[in-house]
C-alpha cells in the first residue's frame, strides 16, 4: 500500500470512527452530553495525530 492510499484509508477510517463515537454518545445518553462529545473529539484528534505520525514514517 503506497503512502497516498494509506493516507486516504486512514482519513476515511478516522472520520467513520468519529461518527460512530458521536452516535454512541447520543445513544448512551451520557449526562451532560457535552462531556461525551468532548471525549469523542479528543479521541478523534488523537487518532488523526497518530495516523499523521505513521504516514510521515512511511517511505
Amino acid at each position: 500500500m503506497n503512502k497516498k492510499t494509506m493516507e486516504i484509508v486512514l482519513s476515511i477510517g478516522s472520520v467513520l470512527m468519529f461518527i460512530v463515537m458521536l452516535i454512541f454518545v447520543h445513544l448512551a445518553e451520557i449526562e451532560p452530553q457535552g462531556y461525551g462529545f468532548t471525549a469523542a473529539l479528543m479521541l478523534f484528534v488523537l487518532a488523526v495525530s497518530l495516523a499523521g505520525i505513521k504516514i510521515t514514517r512511511i517511505d
